[in-house]
């Protein structure tokens, strides 16, 4: 028999913990849903925020070390990588995402600085870009600068990271439906690409391209042969 303690109702045993009250499941689900007070996908958002503030830190270093600006670097380093999509600086200003003259100013300094030369397209009209023998090889330099976000990511598990890949280029494809973020080169943004074909969670999807099924762990991020949804 529990006394009673005047008005102040029933009192409690020696000893009692009102967490044991509760289930343990219950616990651990309410837990996982509050957090610190805030819903998981919101804790995630933050998540990727604080990784975007880092990366443009490690940018802004990398390019000032060079000499060149964050935009310049960009610039750079996408012309060094499937170059014969991004030869005009509308492309590039597209994929940045900033108006055609800023890109343009951009591209005019890295010629200035032999980066960078603009060739007549085979119409006659359009100017391509084409890197020199020295935005080359600062193009090679330019490469490692995410190498700290490479190494943290690097510790994490593989199914992990295909994991959080497929997960992160499924929002991409929803912000770009949403006009949230500008085209990006991924498969779950193309018109190839099938989704949940197979049972197997490790590889649900299927490149009707390739004909082949497409682990999470295959997933592009810029893939040359892309066509928009």
């Amino acid at each position: 028999m529990i006394a009673l303690a005047g008005a102040g109702g029933p009192t409690r045993p020696r000893g009692y913990d009102p967490r044991r009250a509760v289930p343990d499941e219950a616990v651990g689900m309410a837990e996982q849903q509050t957090g610190d007070g805030e819903p998981l996908d919101r804790r995630l958002a933050d998540a990727i925020e604080r990784l975007g503030h880092g990366l443009r830190s490690l940018a802004q270093r990398t390019a000032r070390e060079h000499g060149l600006t964050p935009l310049q670097q960009q610039a750079v380093l996408a012309l060094s990588r499937h170059p014969s999509v991004r030869r005009e600086v509308s492309a590039l200003a597209a994929e940045f995402d900033v108006t055609t003259p800023t890109m343009s100013d951009a591209i005019s300094a890295l010629e200035r600085k032999d980066l960078i030369t603009r060739s007549p397209g085979p119409d006659g009209r359009r100017r391509l870009l084409t890197l020199t023998p020295t935005g080359a090889d600062i193009a090679r330099q330019l490469q490692p600068w995410d190498g700290p976000l490479l190494a943290a990511l690097d510790a994490t598990p593989k199914p992990d990271q295909a994991t959080t890949l497929h997960t992160l280029l499924n929002a991409i494809a929803v912000l770009q439906r949403q006009n949230v973020v500008r085209l990006m080169r991924t498969c779950t943004s193309c018109r190839f690409f099938a989704r949940d074909t197979y049972e197997d969670p490790a590889a649900p999807h299927h490149c009707n391209l390739l004909r082949l099924p497409l682990p999470l762990a295959d997933l592009r991020t810029d893939c040359p042969e892309h066509e928009p949804a």
